[in-house]
């Protein structure tokens, strides 16, 4: 049984590094094509085939359910926030035209490093508001929508080890209020095991994105938003199957922040 559990551990960690170079490898070279056409019009069709090899290369077998429940109009779309691996794979399985802007915040050095690579693709980064000025991330996300981008955001935030789906921020839903435009939710499935928070090693292990039907705002006021986070949570809920972690349930709130 030692030799056993050995030599799966070596075959686990074989299969890591070996992930981790598909990776790089992919980055490499593709990643700077995407630098250099400088439009996500063009940057995210090959981003998508980039990430689709990388996964194919991996041996992680990708699929979605329910791609016609995507809204025809710009919209918000919400996916429960699992792996550092969940950006990749919604790259690979969402349609690259016209794609979708990813929102981030500006949080780490690293950030800065990887900018050129982040506006090949039209990602969205939110910076830290002054006191008092929260609202303009809010209102920068509403303008996004009204010009018609098509924008993803994980509404729990960070990402801790344990599975279930935490709290939801408001500020999606204030935006998505405000410009009038529909939320979509979607429940992300196998890239938690493929790449559980706090650890560097993946494992081969399928991913899903399964999409529920869209939600509309009904006005523009708080309540509205408010509505509209409950019946996104609820739907997120059934989409994922991994239960709940909200803060009541007093599960720990450690945060792996993505960069």
């Amino acid at each position: 049984m030692p030799d056993k559990t050995r030599s799966r551990g070596f075959r686990d960690r074989a299969f890591g590094c070996y992930a981790w170079g598909v990776f790089i490898l992919v980055v490499l070279f593709l990643g700077t094509l995407i630098i250099a056409l400088r439009r996500a019009a063009w940057g995210r069709p090959v981003a998508h085939r980039a990430t689709r090899l990388m996964f194919r290369l991996a041996g992680m077998p990708l699929s979605v359910s329910g791609i016609e429940h995507l809204p025809r109009a710009p919209h918000l779309l919400l996916v429960n926030h699992t792996s550092f691996l969940d950006g990749l794979a919604l790259v690979a399985l969402l349609p690259p035209r016209p794609g979708y802007a990813f929102v981030v915040r500006q949080q780490f050095p690293s950030q800065r490093l990887l900018c050129p690579l982040l506006r090949g693709i039209g990602v969205i980064v939110l910076a830290h508001p002054p006191p008092g000025r929260r609202s303009s991330n809010v209102k920068g996300l509403a303008r996004a929508l009204k010009r018609g981008e098509n924008i993803i955001l994980f509404p729990e935030g960070g990402i801790v080890p344990e599975p279930g789906l935490r709290p939801f921020h408001s500020g999606a839903f204030i935006a998505a209020a405000s410009a009038k435009m529909p939320i979509a939710v979607a429940g992300l499935h196998g890239a938690r095991a493929a790449l559980r928070p706090g650890t560097w090693l993946p494992r081969r292990c399928a991913v899903h994105l399964e999409i529920g039907t869209a939600i509309m705002p009904g006005s523009e006021d708080a309540a509205s938003a408010e509505h509209l986070r409950a019946a996104a949570r609820r739907a997120m809920l059934s989409l994922t199957g991994e239960g709940d972690a909200s803060a009541e349930d007093g599960l720990p709130a450690r945060e792996h922040h993505l960069p």
